[in-house]
Parts: C-alpha cells; structure tokens; sequence
C-alpha cells in the first residue's frame, strides 16, 4: 500500500536502518527493537514486520513499527501485540520530532483506515494526544512507574511498614528467588501464567511465546525469567524485559494457593534490589485496569506513580459483529 508522502510503508524495514533509528531515538523501547519485532514473525507464521517510516538521507528520521496478520475475513494491523508499546519514535536532535510524530501517525490512519483492516491497534506510551489525527481516537490508560537509585536499602526504608513487613514474612516462610537460567524452567514459568491469567478471566498465552522470549531476548540482555520457589516447589514468577537503564514488569505469576506466602511481595523486592545494583534508573511495574483497586495499591505501595499511555484500538463492523459486540436492533414500535 502506497501511503502519502514523504512518509512509506515499508515491509520489512531495512533491518540497519531500523536499528540506527532505535538506537537513536530517545523514546524508543524494547518493543521497537527488530528483535521483538523477529520474534512475531517467527511466533506468527505469515505475519509481517511493517513500519510507517519518514526516510532520509541517513536512514529512517522517524519510524512507527507494525506486526500486520493476514485472515480469511481481514487483516490486523497491530502496533505492537498483546498492547506492548510502539508509537512514533524520532530520530535523537531531529528539529522537528512533533512534525514527524503527526506525519507518522497520518500514515498510520491512512492505512488502517483500508478496507480490508478488520482490527488495529497502537499502545503509545507517554504519547501526545494533540498529535493525533482527527480519525485516531485514543482512549487514556495508564502504568505505574518509580524512579531507582543505587541505594535500595534507602529505597525501601522509604516504603511504608506494611510493604516491608510482608517481604520480611516472605523471608521468613523460607522463600527464595532465582534467575531462570534452563529453559526446562520456563514451563514452570508458563504453568503459572496459566493459573494466573486464568484467574483474572484473561486467555493464557501460549508456551512457544515464552520460549521464544528466552531463547532470544534473554541471552542479549532483553529480558529475564525469575522464580519464587517454596521448599523446592515454584510458587511465584515474573518476565520482566530491561533496556537502556529500564525494566518493564511484563507479567508476575503466582499460584493462588500460595499467596499468603507473600511470592509477589518478595520478587518486586528481589528484581528492584538487583536493578539497583546493576544501575538501573526507573521501574515501571505495569498497567492496570482502572477498577482493579487492589493492584493498583500494591504497585502504588512501591512508590509507583502513573504514568499516561494512549489506547487507540479499531475494530471493524464485521470483527464486532463476529464477536456480538453491536447493540440489538430497535424492533417495531
């Protein structure tokens, strides 16, 4: 599809020139890299990398990255899955990154605007709602974020009795964390995700996607696998994905029979004390749904605050008819 210049849709970005954008975008996350965006098209057979691009003499200036899935009834244009962010990244000292954003995210309307689009989605992360286009609409959602410093002895001085007692009663049961490092344990891993997207009403993600993540986002840094266990017995989990001085808690697991425990309490202790150490500057422990007040409070407990990111999701007439999402019709008066 041909977009309106000066941006293009290309597929796939050149692979050096999208890493020189990334590399040097300061906006940029580990989900605009091409590695995340490699391990959807090899999780996904026949699903394509794509990226809205402003091209110039260097390379990209700017670059909106897409995973797009052919269907029998339609096509699905997402940026990036599973609402991972992407959103416009520019180019470090560009003199016009808010130009750039608008002309990126124009090409982005004008191709999920196509007919044959039957779902998109773009999860842009602290993005700029005046930058949008009148066709995107965007919905606000939020994550929770707090800064780190070296000092995580101070750091969790400064958190309320009640978080460190239950880190404390954690340590005391005889739990214990530790880094997965066979990929025999990332089924462990998996088996929890289950139990615990399951309980939250949620479809579970499958076991390849898990493996694929350890198998090509662990070895370069990019993410890492921990496990709570009690006596011997994996109880607790997280997958968090690290880039450029931050962590993304992508998802913590924990079997429901053991909460009383306190897994969850110690793994967020555990990851924070060892991003300390290793330098680490900020945290952002996830989002939330605005209603799950519980979670919201644990995560707010750990000194997160909110940060926005913009919801822009579309669905077809057809794909909300498939799903029985349109209101009845008004039958005769």
């Amino acid at each position: 599809m041909k977009l309106t210049p000066p941006v293009e849709l290309v597929s796939p970005p050149d692979p050096a020139a999208w890493d020189a954008l990334v590399a040097e975008a300061d906006d940029a996350t580990v989900f605009h890299t091409s590695a995340w965006a490699r391990l959807w098209i090899a999780e996904w057979p026949g699903a394509r990398w794509e990226a809205v691009v402003l091209p110039d003499g260097a390379g990209y200036a700017g670059g909106l990255g897409l995973i797009v899935r052919d269907g029998a009834l339609g096509r699905r244009v997402m940026a990036m899955p599973y609402g991972t962010y992407s959103g416009p990244i520019v180019r470090r000292g560009h003199p016009d990154p808010a130009a750039v954003r608008r002309q990126l995210l124009e090409g982005y309307a004008q191709l999920v605007r196509h007919a044959w689009v039957m779902l998109s989605e773009l999860t842009w992360y602290e993005g700029h709602r005046d930058e949008l286009p009148a066709e995107l609409i965007a919905a606000e959602n939020f994550t929770h974020v707090r800064p780190l410093g070296p000092d995580f002895t101070s750091l969790m001085r400064a958190l309320s009795h009640s978080v460190r007692a239950r880190v404390r009663q954690a340590e005391d049961y005889g739990l214990t964390v530790r880094r997965v490092t066979d990929a025999r344990d990332v089924r462990h891993y998996h088996a929890l995700a289950v139990r615990t997207v399951r309980r939250r009403g949620g479809l579970p993600k499958p076991l390849t996607l898990y493996q694929r993540i350890f198998r090509s986002l662990v070895p370069p840094g990019l993410a890492r696998y921990d496990l709570v266990e009690h006596q011997g017995r994996a109880i607790g989990g997280s997958l968090h994905f690290t880039y450029r001085g931050t962590a993304l808690n992508w998802l913590t697991v924990s079997d429901d029979r053991h909460l009383l425990l306190r897994p969850n309490n110690l793994i967020i202790a555990r990851v924070m004390r060892d991003l300390c150490e290793a330098g680490y500057h900020e945290y952002n422990l996830g989002g939330s749904p605005p209603d799950a007040e519980g979670l919201i409070r644990f995560k707010e407990g750990w000194g997160a605050t909110r940060r926005l990111v913009l919801d822009l999701r579309q669905r077809s007439l057809l794909h909300r008819l498939l799903r029985g999402e349109m209101p009845p019709r008004p039958g005769p008066p």
